[in-house]
């Protein structure tokens, strides 16, 4: 069966066809209006719960940016043009909360589908799983997959949220009809190194029989013969011998062959990161996410939670070194518990420091558990969304609250390096001042890029326009890099640029210390600074 490519690797296995649950969507009237609509907002509350599990999973499997899926997908869940016109055709119409949902989604995902351009049809597969995702809420059957064995997955449709339910070894391969190279499932299947197959429909008669998927060729084989196997089992097994000379570069010093040494660290956003990071032979933790401390619950994670959850991946990381970021929320991505307002420009509002400076409840049990666990290693705390001087002295009023607690309480602590994010221009831009005020940089890449072209990055219509190797963002690392030397600090880039072996000696010749990168491009990173 011949389809399109869209996870580009090789996997032979079982069939495993998935078909959902089926639903009769009704479409009737309703005496009880405001009781369908209690009805539609609790099913509403419940997506905005499953996909933010959805974002915590991912952002420990995947990284932060493929973690933007679900992002993406309850902001549409609160938009209020989405929402309005859901309400009045509840409380207007009178209509059933599932008709409601269905008309209001139609009516977006139209707008958006007749458009000739794949990553805004993108757009539409959003509000077509936001909608799949109520419908079943409300009709009782949002199940979730039930798979006991490595297979490959067959079916019409796959959303994001269903596949980061899917333990990774359970997965060979995925065959879908529906889909494209942009569609988020795919960017999430290609991540995590899950081969796919589009374009394809897999009848359920063929449950259980064996497959052949060819990510490369954009083809499906169901029963193969001996011959066929034993060709794409050689296939298979040169993958496997690439990443086994992947594997080569574990222990092996991060240095250009002109002898430049540059430390390769790991972005993680969890325990299950670590560990991965530590497999990876990561050199040191250049970021580690602390929003999972916040997700999925109704109180602030107390000081001891925090000190838990920190020693715990110190431990794993063994005596590298480990940069703990404070809270980088906002309202475009925001815990519930933190109770932020929707705003217009959410990554232009109160996030990350903006909030710890304002909420000493937020900030100071966090530093207190940074502080504890650097007692049991190598830890420093890095500060997110930094613009001015003035934040940066109420950083360090702060912390001085938090160690006069702990020498209050009589509670052991280690010291901790103190570093910035530089990811405003406002930041570049004075780097020499704040140079002089903390350890180390870390340049996030991701919002210095978007802030100075300013473009919103998760826009997929302004993809073309969003390039982090503009000659105004390099200037800003160049300039951020030089002013931190001239103060004896060191520089880390911790953006996607990090990872992208385009601008990595361009990086180097400018003299950053250090790349940190999601632990799957740890030994890729290696191998390309090895043989610059």
């Amino acid at each position: 069966m011949v389809g399109r490519i869209g996870s580009p690797s090789y996997s032979i296995g079982k069939l495993f066809v998935y078909e959902r649950n089926s639903y009769r969507l009704s479409h009737k009237f309703v005496e009880d209006r405001d009781a369908e609509l209690v009805k539609y907002e609790n099913a509403r509350q419940d997506a905005i719960d499953s996909l933010s599990i959805a974002y915590q999973r991912t952002n420990e499997r995947a990284g932060a940016e493929n973690a933007e899926i679900f992002r993406a997908q309850v902001m549409i869940l609160k938009d209020e043009e989405y929402n309005a016109r859901i309400i009045q055709n509840i409380l207007t119409e009178g209509k059933n909360a599932e008709w409601a949902v269905s008309e209001s989604s139609r009516h977006f995902y139209d707008k958006f589908a007749s458009i000739d351009d794949d990553n805004i049809r993108a757009k539409a597969m959003d509000i077509k799983d936001v909608a799949n995702k109520l419908i079943r809420l409300l009709t009782g059957t949002d199940g979730a997959l039930n798979i006991k064995e490595p297979v490959i997955l067959a079916s019409a449709y796959l959303s994001p949220s269903e596949l980061v339910q899917i333990p990774r070894d359970m997965l060979k391969g995925i065959v879908l009809l529906e889909g494209s190279i942009y569609s988020h499932v795919v960017i999430l299947a290609k991540t995590v190194g899950i081969p796919i197959v589009l374009g394809v429909y897999m009848p359920e008669s063929l449950n259980g029989h064996e497959a052949i998927l060819d990510g490369v060729g954009g083809q499906v084989f169901t029963d193969p013969d001996e011959e066929l196997k034993e060709k794409y089992r050689f296939l298979i097994d040169e993958e496997d011998r690439a990443k086994i000379q992947l594997k080569k570069f574990i222990g092996v010093k991060t240095v250009t062959s002109y002898g430049r040494k540059v430390m390769l660290l790991a972005n993680i956003a969890g325990l299950s990161d670590a560990e991965n990071a530590v497999e990876c032979d990561s050199e040191g933790i250049g970021l580690t996410r602390t929003e999972f401390m916040f997700m999925d619950r109704n109180t602030l994670p107390t000081e001891e939670e925090h000190f838990e959850a920190y020693r715990d991946i110190v431990d794993i990381c063994k005596g590298r070194s480990i940069v703990f970021r404070t809270l980088d929320l906002g309202a475009d991505k925001g815990a519930d518990l933190l109770h932020l307002k929707e705003e217009e420009n959410p990554a232009l509002g109160k996030r990350a420091i903006r909030i710890c400076l304002t909420d000493k409840q937020v900030f100071i049990p966090q530093l207190k558990g940074i502080l504890r666990a650097a007692a049991y290693g190598d830890v420093a705390v890095m500060y997110p969304m930094i613009t001015s001087v003035e934040e940066v002295e109420k950083i360090g009023g702060l912390m001085k609250e938090a160690k006069r607690e702990l020498d209050r309480d009589g509670i052991s602590y280690g010291t901790v390096r103190q570093g910035i994010m530089i990811e405003t221009p406002a930041a570049a831009l004075i780097s020499d001042e704040l140079a002089g005020m903390v350890d180390f940089f870390s340049i996030g890449t991701n919002d210095l890029t978007q802030f100075t072209l300013a473009i919103d990055r998760q826009n997929r219509e302004l993809a073309q326009f969003y390039n982090p190797l503009h000659e105004s963002v390099m200037r800003l690392i160049k300039m951020t890099i030089e002013n931190a030397h001239k103060a004896g600090i060191p520089v880390t880039i911790c953006g996607e640029l990090a990872s992208n072996p385009e601008a990595t000696k361009r990086l180097i010749d400018m003299g950053v210390d250090a790349l940190s990168v999601l632990p799957k491009d740890l030994l890729k990173m290696r191998k390309v600074i090895c043989e610059l």
